[in-house]
């Protein structure tokens, strides 16, 4: 299970989903809802922390 957590204006968001795919998703969409401090915790413990969308 991947954990994603992070800060909103209401205070924390944390959610989770069963693949990295899905949690890399759910991630950007936070993040570009205006999320702050958006994290993807692995199953083995590992942060994921760089979710913004690269500008071509």
């Amino acid at each position: 299970m991947f954990e994603i957590n992070g800060f909103d204006t209401a205070g924390v968001v944390s959610l989770k989903r069963l693949s990295l795919a899905a949690a890399l998703k759910k991630a950007r969409e936070l993040v570009a809802d205006g999320c702050w401090d958006v994290q993807i915790v692995d199953p083995n413990g590992r942060v994921y922390t760089s979710f913004e969308e690269q500008a071509a």
